[in-house]
């Protein structure tokens, strides 16, 4: 993996930074300052054609956390929204205001998440935005994309990307709720 001072497009790189910063700014320290370019041809197949993945695992000594992004795709601005853009139009992901910015706060949200999976302080608030995407999958959602309602994870990471780029509901609203009434 690389360090983003690889991209060579200086306002792909800001935007990128940007994105940490309000999320940090919205939703608290982020630890997740490791964010690299990587190539993802090495991966499994499935992994491929993503964007952006956030990873965290491996024994002991060898412990990786981490976001990474496709090398493939993180080359410019325009060639990262060019190929978010076509996901909206799809209707696979939340519209939001800055589709590389989105990338990168999801990804930032899946590792909030995963902090909230594995803290024992944080098992209310897991219950509670469970039963917050339980209710969210029955009701009308008008402005969410496709990708959210595969399962609790991407609810929570899409989530939290259409509050912190200004197309907040309700039930970001109450996402963001939770996250604070439980200091988290």
């Amino acid at each position: 993996a690389e360090s983003l001072s690889t991209i060579a497009d200086p306002v792909l790189r800001k935007d990128i930074q940007s994105a940490i910063s309000r999320f940090a700014s919205i939703f608290g320290g982020v630890s997740e300052r490791v964010i690299k370019i990587a190539d993802f041809q090495v991966l499994p197949s499935d992994f491929h054609g993503a964007l952006a993945v956030q990873y965290e695992g491996g024994k002991s000594q060898n412990y990786i956390r981490g976001i990474y992004l496709n090398k493939d795709f993180w080359t410019d601005k325009k060639t990262v929204n060019r190929r978010i853009k076509e996901w909206y139009d799809m209707g696979w992901f939340v519209r939001t205001s800055n589709p590389t910015r989105h990338i990168v706060m999801h990804e930032l949200a899946h590792a909030k998440w995963s902090r909230l999976k594995s803290s024992r302080s944080a098992r209310n608030a897991r219950k509670e935005v469970t039963k917050l995407y339980r209710q969210w999958r029955r009701k009308e959602r008008p402005g969410w994309g496709d990708y959210a309602k595969k399962n609790v994870d991407e609810f929570f990471a899409e989530g939290l990307s259409k509050h912190a780029l200004g197309s907040g509901d309700r039930y970001t609203r109450r996402l963001v709720k939770i996250l604070k009434e439980n200091n988290l």
